[in-house]
């Protein structure tokens, strides 16, 4: 998720807990039947609701509230889409790039070969897999093992270490991290 949605994120959650605070305070206060002037207010001593009841006995607000609820509907799944996108990357630009033409590789299947190199060749290893991924900003190459419960792990770390730097040397690409994600089978 980039750092945008993420800010995004955050301020429409604080606004929507301030409204939800809000109107929970103004439910509990009228589920009293306490008078506003009670309250420090100047407002008269009960609240009138009948300008909400001739709103809704209106013949245009079922048809308001049916827009209404299908516009909410449309931007919570807008909103669910966005978070539900891949942060996968499709095709890395290698280094011998220049203006007469453009080398480019699948980054997942560049990832899934590291992957399947450290799970061939460590002992230990059960299985691996590899995505390259888009994290705040950075190119990161992801790769999961699954390890034999008793995998030699001085051994499986010095193999991760050496795949990440042959997959950094074999990409050409100085700003790709690795990142290993180690788990014990059963």
């Amino acid at each position: 998720m980039s750092r945008t949605m993420h800010a995004f994120d955050r301020l429409v959650t604080l606004l929507l807990a301030l409204v939800l605070l809000v109107a929970g305070a103004a439910l509990c206060w009228w589920w009293s039947g306490e008078p506003v002037a009670e309250l420090g207010g100047r407002a008269p001593d009960l609240a009138s609701t009948s300008a909400a009841r001739d709103v809704v006995a209106a013949g245009w607000w079922p048809w308001a509230a049916g827009i209404g609820g299908l516009v909410f509907a449309l931007l919570g799944l807008l909103w669910i889409a966005r978070h539900l996108r891949r942060p996968g990357v499709r095709r890395l630009t290698l280094g011998g790039s220049d203006a007469s033409g453009r080398l480019q590789v699948s980054a997942s299947r560049a990832a899934g070969a590291a992957a399947t190199a450290l799970a061939a060749h460590t002992h230990g290893v059960r299985s691996a897999d590899g995505v390259v991924v888009r994290d705040r900003g950075q190119l990161v190459a992801r790769l999961s093992a699954v390890l034999d419960p008793t995998a030699d792990l001085a051994l499986v770390a010095r193999r991760c270490d050496e795949v990440s730097g042959q997959l950094r040397q074999v990409l050409e690409r100085d700003d790709l991290r690795c990142r290993v994600e180690l788990r014990v089978g059963r």
